[in-house]
C-alpha cells in the first residue's frame, strides 16, 4: 500500500461540507463478486443480533489513526451499539486475526467472542482516494452477505461510518437506520436573551447555527423533504410564524391574522402548517398555507388548544386541550370534527409527536412530581413511560425510522437535548453549550 498519497488525501477527508445542506454519501462501489444475500428479521425487544466490530485495519500511521481510524471505529459502533437490532460482541474477546475467518476454526474463534456476525472494515489509499472496504460476514457459513467499497474522498470519515451503519442495518431489516439524519433546536448559547435554531447529526455531532435573527425563535419543525424548517420566532415584534429553506437560506414570514402564533406543525406534503394562535385572547387550531392562503380555523372552544401536530397520513391532527379539565391530547380530522380524546391518565398531557408509522404517539406527561415522556399505542391504549430519573422531560420527536426519541431534558438550571430508544435503552445527552430545547428530527432517512 503506498502511504503519501493516502496521508495527502486526509485533507479532503476531513474537509467539511457546506452547513445548510446535507453533506454528499461517500461514492460506494458494487461487491467485487456477487454475495448470497440472507436476511436475519427481529423486531424492536426482542433478541438481538450479536456482532462482533473490530477496529478496521489501515497502514501504520499515528495520524492514519488519530484522523481516519479512530474516529471511524468509534462512529460505527457507536451507531451500532445504540440500535435496537443489535448487541455488540465484548472487544476483549476478539481472536487475534482471522480477518476475514477462512477456516471453520477461525469462524469458531469469532462465534467464541460471542458474535453471530462479523463486520470487518479496512481503510487504505486507492490512487489519491480514500477507500473503506465494509464485508459482513455470516460466522455460520464463513460468508459475505454484504461487501461494499466507500470512496472517502471530500466526505468526513464519520460520515462513511454513517453510511455503513445505515447499510448493515438495512441489510438485516429493509430500511436503513437513522444515522445519516439530523435534529433542528433551538439554543441560547449565543448570550442574551437570544434563541437561535441550530441542526446537530443525530448523535449530536457537527451543530451549526442556521438563524441570525438576534432575537427568540423557537419551536422548529422540518418539512417531510427535509429541506424546510417551519418555527416561532419574536423577530420584528410579536410572535410570528417563518419557515425558511437549508437549501437557499432564504427565511419566509407566513402571514396570519391572528395573535400569539406558536407551534408550527408541517403537513406531509409541505404545503401548509398548522398552528395555535390567539383570537380575542383565547388559543385556537387553525391550518394555513405557507404563503398565508386558504386559512382554516379548526377549533372553536373556550378552552385552551394548543401544540398541533398532523399525523403522517395528513388526515389527522393531534392537539393539547383542557376543555375537559387538566391538559390532555385530543384528536381531531383535518376538517376539525370528530374530536376525540387520546390521553386519559395524569393531570397534564401535551406536546404529542406521531411515531413515522402512525402507530404511536410521543408525549410529555406528568401525574405528580416532574413531566416524564411517554408514549402510547394508538391501538392498544396501551402507554408506557420512557423517561427515568429526575428532571423535566418535555417536547420529544421521533427518528424517522422510529427506533429512538430525542427530547429536551431540564436539570436545575441547565436544559439539554437527551435521545434514548423507544424502550429507554442507550440513553444519549447530545448538547451542552449553553441551554437547548424544542428538538425536532428530520423525518427522511437519506
Amino acid at each position: 500500500m503506498r502511504l503519501a498519497p493516502f496521508v495527502t488525501s486526509l485533507a479532503l477527508v476531513v474537509s467539511l461540507a457546506p452547513l445548510a445542506g446535507q453533506q454528499p454519501a461517500p461514492t460506494v462501489a458494487p461487491p467485487a463478486q456477487p454475495t448470497d444475500i440472507s436476511l436475519v428479521l427481529t423486531q424492536e425487544g426482542g433478541r438481538r443480533i450479536a456482532l462482533a466490530v473490530p477496529t478496521a485495519t489501515a497502514p501504520a500511521s499515528d495520524v492514519v489513526r488519530r484522523d481516519l481510524v479512530e474516529p471511524f471505529h468509534a462512529t460505527l459502533t457507536g451507531d451500532l451499539g445504540i440500535s435496537p437490532w443489535f448487541v455488540l460482541a465484548d472487544t476483549a474477546l476478539h481472536p487475534k486475526g482471522f480477518r476475514p475467518p477462512a477456516t471453520r476454526e477461525e469462524g469458531d474463534a469469532w462465534v467464541a467472542s460471542g458474535a453471530q456476525f462479523l463486520l470487518d472494515t479496512q481503510i487504505q489509499s486507492e490512487g489519491t482516494a480514500v477507500v473503506v472496504s465494509a464485508q459482513l460476514i455470516d460466522l455460520r457459513t464463513l460468508r459475505p452477505i454484504l461487501a461494499k467499497k466507500y470512496s472517502a474522498a471530500g466526505v468526513p470519515i464519520r460520515r462513511v461510518a454513517h453510511v455503513i451503519a445505515n447499510d448493515v442495518v438495512r441489510q438485516f431489516t429493509g430500511r436503513p437506520g437513522p444515522f445519516l439524519t439530523r435534529i433542528a433546536f433551538a439554543s441560547d448559547r449565543d448570550g442574551g436573551r437570544t434563541k437561535e435554531l441550530y441542526v446537530m447529526d443525530y448523535d449530536g455531532q457537527n451543530q451549526r447555527r442556521v438563524t441570525f435573527h438576534r432575537s427568540l425563535s423557537i419551536a422548529p419543525d422540518w418539512s417531510y423533504d427535509g429541506d424546510k424548517i417551519a418555527y416561532q420566532s419574536f423577530v420584528g415584534g410579536p410572535p410570528g410564524l417563518y419557515w425558511f429553506s437549508l437549501a437557499t437560506g432564504t427565511r419566509n414570514r407566513i402571514p396570519v391574522t391572528t395573535d400569539l402564533n406558536s407551534a408550527p406543525s408541517f403537513s406531509p406534503d409541505g404545503k401548509t402548517v398548522a398552528y395555535a394562535g390567539s383570537v380575542k385572547g383565547n388559543p385556537e387550531i387553525f391550518v394555513v398555507g405557507l404563503d398565508g392562503s386558504n386559512p382554516r380555523r379548526l377549533t372553536n372552544s373556550s378552552a385552551i388548544d394548543s401544540s398541533p401536530r398532523f399525523s403522517p397520513n395528513g388526515r389527522e391532527i393531534a392537539f393539547t386541550s383542557n376543555r375537559q379539565g387538566t391538559p390532555q391530547i385530543y384528536l381531531m380530522d383535518l376538517e376539525g370534527a370528530n374530536v376525540r380524546k387520546l390521553t386519559l391518565t395524569g393531570n397534564w398531557s401535551d406536546e404529542p409527536a406521531f411515531s413515522p408509522d402512525g402507530g404511536r404517539l410521543a408525549y410529555a406527561c406528568r401525574n405528580e412530581g416532574d413531566f416524564q415522556i411517554c408514549v402510547l399505542d394508538l391501538t392498544t391504549g396501551r402507554t408506557v413511560q420512557i423517561s427515568n430519573g429526575p428532571g423535566a422531560n418535555e417536547n420529544p420527536s421521533w427518528s424517522p425510522d422510529g427506533t429512538r426519541i430525542a427530547w429536551e431534558l431540564q436539570r436545575g438550571r441547565s436544559t439539554q437535548i437527551v435521545s434514548a430508544g423507544i424502550d429507554g435503552s442507550g440513553f444519549k445527552v447530545l448538547t451542552s453549550a449553553g441551554n437547548n430545547g424544542y428538538p425536532v428530527w428530520q423525518r427522511t432517512t437519506e
